[in-house]
């Protein structure tokens, strides 16, 4: 009899040791899950924003070219329907100040390449 019972004791114990070990496991893997998560929304929107801005780029001069014979607010407002038109087609979630920004941004630097030019 104390046999069975030093035998149940130790399958006790070692059920414990189990439950502890499978808990403790779930708690890291969730704790992994929650730093993996965190990373993947930062460096999407760290892409997120590049691609923005490399389509800001082409806003700026498809409206530049095809749009010449008009005037800046209506280059400008085919440049923001070609962001929103682009970024929708990327299920990119922007704002029309984001927008607005990346197409002033590309306008800039636009002006000093070609002013860099000019003076050269």
């Amino acid at each position: 009899m104390g046999e069975m019972t030093i035998q149940s004791l130790v399958n006790s114990a070692l059920l414990l040791l189990l439950q502890i070990a499978v808990v403790s496991g779930l708690i890291l893997l969730k704790r992994w899950k929650l730093q993996m998560e965190a990373y993947y929304a930062k460096q999407t929107t760290v892409q997120q924003r590049e691609l923005l801005a490399l389509v800001g780029n082409e806003a700026f001069h498809y409206a530049e070219q095809v749009f010449a014979q008009h005037d800046g607010p209506a280059k400008l407002n085919e440049a923001v329907k070609y962001v929103l038109d682009r970024a929708t087609s990327h299920r990119l979630q922007v704002t029309y100040p984001e927008v607005r920004a990346v197409i002033e941004k590309a306008w800039a630097e636009f002006e000093i390449q070609k002013s860099q030019k000019q003076a050269a």
